[in-house]
């Protein structure tokens, strides 16, 4: 939910003012509102390109925007930025912009900008955080489609400001917390009446829930937020949390427990010894020992990480034991929130595990004694967004779930990703699943397609589904009985094609599996332009290629080295550099000396050929010159690789420019 604060006409203010405002708001937390001041502050240097702040101001932008998960946004600031960074100056930005594009599930161009900045930068931290972000992603490959699962927006209790902590309570509604509002909230030109609130969904046959009812003042206190509830097995007992803000600040967050009697809850009473000078919240009802007990949430000292997972025993009074840090399995040093217990499984979400998004749900076992190992939920549960506040039913096989994911039916506020809807699963015994696999005219798999199914039976119940995979060709869609589809397959470079097919008649567990082949789009061959080649500027011969580990001259390389040579005739007083590069694979000072023996090849081809060898000078650089991120301990392919095994010339001494007529890649 996108929060501001008010302040000034703009127009009124210097440059200096909207930066000292801009500040102010940030660390106020405020962020909406500082979003605004420094996009004021950098539209008045936007156009100075020698201004030292200008860059600053773009990633203060940037940095706002992904805090206010506008991660489009944030993607095109940094792109913007990044376009003329031809030297790496900005290498450590990199990282921002590969988080901006892996919550956009931009997952192969993620990896390229985490893997830059592993090479380029020099700061230890942000090496670390690229290197987790990878293993994040790279978990992609191996959890669980979950293709036995039906997900889909809770109808009629979402609003555009976002949602929180859904729960079904024994008696069957579907209790949750939410700012209820349609717009942003302005701090100080709104109402009062802006908190969060608690209400309660009526399930009903035809579209799942009723909208939602506030719950009475006992609950919902004026002047607080009331949030993030948890019940009791019986239904008759409420913990939930009261956070009370100064501005867009907490000022203090605590559990508070409501008894429910006939049809009503009780005014809430404070939750004694799990709460005190800390953050409390995110509470949930659990069993470990043989005995109640109470999970939460709190960033009290002595902690792990940011935020860690603590447990109290339930005393038969209503009292509680001291808190207990449920410890390094669980914990990490990020955050781990949104506990939820259900037969033995402890379920939460965590950016301190590797994960394919920002916050990914997880599941740890309790064998009696102590929790295994965390597992991540897999897909569909987990996304490139925030996943958050699992829980699911009494029956076992249905519950929900908070997501910002983009979704057709989705109610936006200030962007497609801001804010956190309801989502409800469903697990199904009868599995009816396309398994689709993408491959090019050669039968090579084909990577980075998207799929969109549509359902043509019932288009308006069954929105869209449409999946991208940057890491893979295979995608996994849950069907209906009886339902028919059209599934359209696209990929950059390929001409699109579509499936048609239906259910009918499926009674039992099925998979269609269909294959599709994409011919690729005819590339037209570029003119070749003439070329300013100015002096001291290296030209690539992109022809020139030797064996593996040897230094001769290839065929077909003598196209580059002919027209080199007609270059030196044209300008009878041109001297050059001749070099020869290699990859960073192999030990450094054998590399150099390959790349000497290369350079000197070419130029005793060129000697032979009548020119003078005064005029050339052969330069062996080795790995010295990596054009890429292909550094020494980077894992690249061999593609990547293949770009810093070059030949190139320049001029050093003769004409100040030349002309090329031919294709050239720099």
């Amino acid at each position: 939910m996108a929060v501001a604060m008010t302040a000034q006409p703009i127009t009124s203010n210097t440059f200096e003012q909207k930066v000292e405002a801009a500040q102010e708001a940030e660390t106020s937390a405020n962020y909406a509102g500082a979003l605004e001041w420094y996009e004021q502050a950098y539209e008045d240097i936007r156009r100075d390109r020698s201004n030292p702040l200008k860059n600053e101001f773009a990633v203060k932008k940037a940095r706002m925007n992904y805090i206010l998960r506008d991660y489009k946004s944030s993607a095109k600031d940094l792109k913007r930025l990044l376009k003329d960074d031809d030297e790496n100056e900005l290498a450590d930005y990199r990282y921002d912009y590969g988080m901006a594009l892996k919550a956009m599930g931009e997952y192969r161009e993620a990896i390229t900008e985490f893997n830059k900045v592993i090479s380029l930068s020099d700061n230890e931290e942000l090496i670390a955080k690229s290197e987790f972000e990878i293993k994040g992603i790279e978990t992609i490959k191996g959890i669980e489609p979950n293709i036995e699962t039906s997900i889909k927006l809770v109808n009629n209790v979402n609003c555009p400001s976002g949602e929180f902590s859904p729960r079904e309570n024994a008696d069957g509604q579907l209790y949750y917390a939410s700012w209820d509002r349609k717009k942003s909230i302005e701090i100080g030109k709104d109402d009062d009446d802006y908190h969060v609130m608690i209400f309660a969904a009526e399930k009903n046959k035809e579209d799942g829930y009723s909208e939602g009812k506030k719950l009475d003042q006992g609950i919902n206190r004026k002047g607080f937020h009331n949030t993030h509830l948890a019940f009791t097995d019986d239904g008759k007992t409420m913990y939930f949390t009261r956070v009370q803000t100064l501005g867009t600040e907490i000022s203090s967050s605590e559990i508070f427990v409501s008894n429910k009697k006939d049809t009503k809850w009780s005014a809430a009473d404070l939750a004694p010894t799990i709460n005190g000078e800390w953050i409390s919240k995110h509470p949930a009802v659990g069993q470990l020992f043989g005995k109640d007990v109470l999970f939460f949430v709190s960033d009290m000292d002595g902690g792990i990480g940011g935020l860690d997972i603590y447990y109290s025993n339930i005393n038969s009074d209503g009292s509680f034991s001291a808190p207990v840090n449920l410890g390094p399995k669980i914990n990490t040093k990020g955050d781990d929130i949104h506990p939820f217990y259900s037969e033995g499984t402890l379920y939460f979400s965590s950016d301190g595990l590797p994960t394919i998004g920002g916050y990914d749900i997880f599941y740890s076992v309790w064998d009696g004694t102590k929790w295994d190992s965390p597992e991540n939920m897999g897909l569909g549960f987990n996304s490139s967004y925030d996943d958050l506040s699992y829980s699911i039913t009494s029956e076992g096989n249905r519950g929900f779930f908070l997501s910002n994911r983009p979704t057709d039916k989705k109610r936006k506020l200030k962007s497609e990703s801001c804010c956190d809807d309801i989502f409800e699963f469903n697990i199904r015994e009868i599995v009816i699943d396309l398994l689709a696999i993408v491959v090019d005219d050669q039968e090579a798999p084909l990577n980075g397609a998207t799929i969109k199914l549509i359902n043509t039976t019932d288009p308006v119940n069954f929105p869209t589904d449409m999946k991208y995979n940057a890491l893979g060709n295979e995608f996994n869609f849950l069907l209906d009985a009886d339902h028919k589809y059209k599934a359209v397959i696209t990929s950059q470079g390929y001409y699109p094609d579509s499936i048609e097919f239906n259910t009918a008649g499926l009674l039992d567990s099925y998979t269609k599996k269909e294959k599709i082949t994409l011919r690729p789009m005819p590339v037209e061959p570029d003119e070749p332009e003439v070329e300013i080649v100015t002096i001291n500027e290296a030209i690539r011969l992109n022809n020139i290629y030797y064996d593996f580990d040897d230094d001769k001259i290839l065929q077909d390389s003598e196209q580059d080295l002919y027209l080199l040579k007609g270059l030196m005739d044209q300008y009878p007083d041109m001297v050059i550099e001749l070099s020869s590069h290699t990859d960073s694979q192999g030990r450094s000072d054998y590399n150099e000396e390959l790349s000497q023996r290369r350079a000197d090849s070419a130029r005793k081809w060129l000697l032979k050929k009548g020119i003078k060898k005064d005029r050339i000078q052969a330069v062996g650089y080795g790995e010295k010159v990596i054009l890429n991120q292909c550094k020494n301990r980077v894992k690249c392919t061999d593609d990547e690789h293949r770009v810093n095994r070059r030949t190139e010339f320049k001029i050093i001494a003769g004409p100040e420019t030349i002309e090329i007529k031919r294709e050239i890649k720099k």
